[in-house]
């Protein structure tokens, strides 16, 4: 225990700088009644769930949390398209707007993705990649055709 080392409260700071960044989107749009926090699904969104509310909450700001769909995000993030688009911003961030426009408008992002990166099922696996691949392209095809994007 003696290498045990207490280097303060992160949590503490952690809600504190979320506070901040909620205080400088409220001021986007000072005329909306919530700020809205586009909330990827993956590892840690409960956590993260409660260190924005305990956030809001020390700063009175109302807030409307909305999870995600956040699969395929990190793979578009490193792809030359996403460079392109953002150029100096790392892949992390870069995955960060993909999870916003994505509550925005979901397909127009999503079309972005490799079907593959989407996690369509466990199964997924069990095919050919190229029968896979052919389907899938179909199915994002159809699906664009259809909706529109």
């Amino acid at each position: 225990l003696s290498t045990v080392k207490f280097l303060g409260n992160k949590r503490l700071d952690g809600v504190q700088k979320l506070g901040e960044l909620l205080i400088k989107v409220q001021k986007f749009a000072p005329d909306q009644e919530k700020v809205t926090v586009a909330l990827g699904n993956g590892h840690g969104t409960q956590e993260s769930r409660i260190l924005i509310q305990e956030a809001a909450d020390a700063q009175e700001i109302s807030v409307d949390i909305q999870l995600v769909n956040e699969a395929g995000a990190s793979v578009w993030s490193v792809s030359e398209p996403a460079s392109q688009e953002f150029q100096n911003f790392p892949p992390a961030a870069i995955a960060a707007v993909s999870i916003g426009r994505r509550l925005q408008n979901p397909l127009h992002e999503l079309v972005k993705v490799p079907p593959k990166s989407l996690g369509v099922g466990m199964y997924q696996h069990d095919l050919a990649e190229k029968k896979l691949d052919e389907k899938l392209l179909l199915a994002s095809i159809d699906a664009v055709a259809t909706v529109g994007v």
